[in-house]
């Protein structure tokens, strides 16, 4: 087990502890905030991590509307069906199927990144040793 090296702070109020999270960032360091709830506020002291999720929906939104339009497009071009000297390959039927499996391919792809990218994230920055030592943690105070 390796030796804990740093300091933990005890805080009962919100603001002294975005206040000293905003101190600890402009000393250089990324300090690990450990919260009773969820708060904007120290989302907002702590910055704004950098993440793929963005990018993993744009890919496969992408991907989701290419398939939806090239699908019915093959399709149609394999199984040519001629009706009234209408193009055989017209886009604007496709675009329902583009707009849904845009919105298909997007929806599940973004959750199946979020839960990997958290299993990754459990793996790479566990639960301080701080936060199970100190129930206090859990229910009124906040740690730094």
């Amino acid at each position: 087990m390796s030796k804990f090296t740093g300091v933990w702070a005890i805080f009962e109020y919100l603001d002294e502890t975005t206040d000293t999270i905003e101190q600890v960032r402009e000393q250089g360091v990324q300090p690990t905030v450990i919260t009773p709830c969820p708060r904007h506020e120290i989302d907002h002291a702590l910055g704004s991590p950098s993440t793929i999720v963005p990018w993993i929906a744009l890919a496969f939104g992408a991907l989701g509307c290419l398939i939806g339009y090239s699908l019915p497009a093959w399709t149609a071009s394999d199984w040519v069906l001629p009706v009234s000297g209408k193009p055989i390959v017209a886009i604007p039927p496709f675009t329902i199927i583009g707009f849904e499996l845009t919105i298909l391919f997007t929806a599940i792809h973004t959750l199946l990144g979020l839960a990997i990218l958290g299993i990754i994230d459990s793996f790479r920055f566990p639960i301080p040793n701080a936060a199970k030592r100190y129930p206090r943690f859990q229910r009124d105070r906040f740690g730094v």
